[in-house]
């Protein structure tokens, strides 16, 4: 369980459980570690899953968000999709598994999920001070600050966070990974969605979020968008989630047409309410 005891169940606000890490190592930009890395035809979101007939992929830029998520590492097609503690949620899983540092502890949920991939896209780019996050009871955690030496303190009495010196400057991966760590204790989609930008023009692009914050609340993360090729209003998009109990990053085998104007949309694991989508500052 996360921490803050009786304050648990705001802060987690993803439906949550879980433990352990058992991790094959990792590279410095935070991708799973391999004795021999290759590249096959079905190895990212962006080779793996087929646009539906009559559609085609949108552009993105070079090193955008939106590059990232759609060409993020998969394990190979039909691997198990696994819960944090190893056991198997869904056999040679008909969609895609990340190949990425998350899904081995019990604190990797929905809304942890969402912060991973951003604030790893951010600190490949060397964008450390975009790298803050707010904890449930509003803290503000900023990666640079924990970068330079800076440690968190919570009085799990009062629930009090502040900043203390403890250790040198230091931006390599692990002491990232930790950040995060505490990152995913703390905040939830209760604090995601109050951070994220409502939008309301009913446009959806890769890198958008449907989210629902509560105890429980849940969100998703677009990894890609393909468009009608004789109507450009008509869009579909890969979605990709975490959920409880913690397991790994995965992107659903289907392609899903979203109309936030409706308030409303069903995912295979979430019925979206209300004013569901939101987007990263400076996207």
């Amino acid at each position: 369980m996360k921490h803050f005891i009786s304050f648990v169940i705001i802060l987690s606000s993803c439906c949550c459980l879980s433990c352990a890490k058992g991790q094959a190592g990792v590279t410095e930009n935070g991708n799973i570690a391999k004795e021999e890395i290759t590249t096959t035809a079905d190895s990212t979101p962006y080779t793996r899953f087929d646009v539906p007939k009559g559609y085609k992929r949108v552009e993105t830029n070079t090193g955008s968000f939106a590059e990232y998520l759609r060409t993020m590492p998969l394990k190979p097609r039909g691997t198990d999709l696994r819960y944090y503690n190893g056991t198997i949620k869904s056999e040679h899983y008909d969609g895609g598994v990340a190949d990425l540092d998350f899904g081995y502890q019990s604190t990797n949920q929905c809304a942890d999920a969402v912060i991973f991939l951003r604030a790893l896209y951010l600190w490949q780019q060397k964008r450390y001070n975009e790298i803050h996050f707010n904890f449930t009871n509003g803290f503000r955690a900023d990666y640079s600050r924990w970068a330079n030496g800076d440690r968190i303190v919570v009085n799990t009495k009062t629930w009090h966070c502040s900043w203390a010196h403890k250790k040198g400057k230091d931006y390599g991966y692990p002491t990232f990974r930790k950040y995060l760590d505490i990152v995913f204790n703390y905040a939830g989609t209760l604090s995601l969605e109050k951070e994220l930008t409502l939008v309301t023009d009913n446009k959806i692009e890769i890198g958008d979020v449907l989210i629902n914050g509560g105890s429980p609340g849940h969100t998703v993360i677009v990894v890609d968008k393909a468009v009608s090729t004789t109507d450009p209003t008509d869009a579909v998009y890969l979605l990709a989630q975490s959920f409880m109990p913690a397991q790994e990053i995965e992107i659903f085998n289907k392609w899903f047409h979203i109309n936030p104007s409706e308030k409303y949309f069903e995912s295979p694991s979430w019925v979206f309410k209300g004013n569901y989508h939101r987007r990263f500052a400076n996207e």
